[in-house]
């Protein structure tokens, strides 16, 4: 895989709809930007640094592993947004990391923000993705409550594997957690969700 792959494959990853598409994966070879200019027609941007202020919001570590890659951007366009976009949400910004397994397993946690985000917002455009996603035929939404916090959660099956997106407060207005599970087994997930904090 060439770099060029790799970093449409991460960015692909990080946007919203592309999201429930793809399977986790790092985030290495991706290019650099000005956070404090506009998106200048963008689809999204990520790289390592761009908002420290957000990376410093998660885990440095599950289960004594540190990530296999850690990086924050925005996503700035309809074609990432989803919903979110339909909504009058159209730039978020985001810190993820990820601890990748290989052959299509990970975890990744994500912190997001945005003026007029909330739980359910979020969510709904995950479902949507996933809606759209052609290997998709099984998803289930549920509540969940997550360290102390009413959340929601989006079971996805398709041809290749099972992914559970969980979606819950941060405390903060306009600022959501994520949980993305990749191939994994149920008690992984908790473990990921009590440490994200």
């Amino acid at each position: 895989m060439t770099l060029r792959t790799r970093a449409r494959r991460v960015v692909a990853i990080l946007a919203i709809a592309a999201l429930i598409a793809g399977c986790v994966n790092d985030a290495t070879a991706l290019g650099s930007f000005d956070p404090s200019t506009p998106c200048n027609g963008a689809d999204s941007q990520a790289m390592k640094g761009a908002y420290p202020d957000l990376e410093a919001l998660l885990p440095t570590g599950l289960v004594g592993v540190v990530p296999t890659s850690l990086v924050s951007g925005r996503l700035c366009s309809a074609n990432t947004l989803g919903t979110l976009y339909d909504r009058g949400i159209h730039e978020t910004h985001f810190a993820s990391a990820i601890w990748n397994r290989g052959g299509g397993s990970g975890i990744q946690m994500t912190i997001m923000e945005a003026d007029g985000l909330t739980v359910a917002n979020a969510l709904e455009s995950y479902n949507s993705g996933a809606a759209n996603a052609p290997k998709v035929h099984s998803m289930t939404t549920s509540t969940i409550t997550v360290n102390g916090q009413a959340g929601m959660r989006l079971d996805i099956e398709n041809d290749d594997y099972a992914q559970e997106v969980v979606v819950w407060p941060s405390g903060i207005a306009g600022r959501v957690r994520v949980v993305i599970a990749s191939d994994i087994h149920e008690p992984d997930l908790q473990v990921a969700l009590s440490t994200f904090r």
